[in-house]
């Protein structure tokens, strides 16, 4: 989608909510990173503290497609019913990216996306991140040194100590944000937060003028 039409909406009483990974900035993915353990043991203790959950070898994971995996054809390994970093499917056992990776030095954003042109341009804006509050001062510093003002209505971090469904986090914090204005644009990466956020704002204001827009 072109800068121009991500404009479509602009005026003062719209405010703009971003996400920050992988749509405001590019970030290391852990996926890639797996593989490049097996080089420079960037995330080996991650590694190690996931795969001795499900009792396998570190070396029995594998990569394709941009996604780490075991093989496990015949449902031998026991995978915990409530996992959230461990999804079954089919002949294969699925890593998805760990929350520990989130708060690594190696997981901080390393440039800034297109879409900034359209942050640097609009006059209302908040960033929406997933990234936890405990690592504030790395994100903050981060973007300083990439060149990425702070927005007028701040950075949102993922609370400390508690757990939400991160789309639906996101959609209540956009709900106490949105104040006096009359509209609201949210910008994201990942379809599924999403239609949470969706969700959130056709329940609690339903009258808002709101637009998502994937990146």
């Amino acid at each position: 989608m072109s800068i121009k039409n991500f404009k479509d909406f602009t005026n003062k009483n719209t405010l703009y909510v971003f996400d920050l990974d992988d749509t405001l900035v590019v970030t290391p993915k852990f996926e890639d990173l797996v593989i490049e353990y097996l080089k420079e043991n960037k995330i080996e203790d991650i590694l190690k503290k996931y795969t001795k959950k499900v009792n396998i070898d570190i070396k029995d994971l594998k990569w394709e497609n941009g996604r780490v995996f075991f093989n496990d054809p015949n449902s031998v390994v026991d995978i915990p019913s409530n996992s959230r970093n461990w999804v079954r499917k089919g002949r294969r056992v699925y890593l998805i990216s760990p929350d520990e990776f989130r708060i690594t030095d190696i997981s901080l954003p390393i440039k800034l996306k297109r879409l900034v042109s359209l942050y640097n341009s609009v006059e209302n804006r908040c960033i929406i991140t997933a990234r936890p509050e405990e690592i504030r001062s790395k994100i903050e510093n981060t973007l300083l040194k990439l060149g990425l003002e702070y927005p007028n209505y701040g950075i949102h971090m993922y609370p400390h100590n508690k757990y939400y469904q991160v789309g639906i986090w996101k959609g209540n914090k956009i709900v106490e944000l949105v104040n006096n204005f009359n509209s609201v644009i949210f910008y994201d990466d990942n379809a599924k937060y999403i239609k949470s956020v969706n969700r959130v704002i056709r329940e609690k204001l339903p009258h808002l003028n709101f637009k998502s827009i994937k990146v």
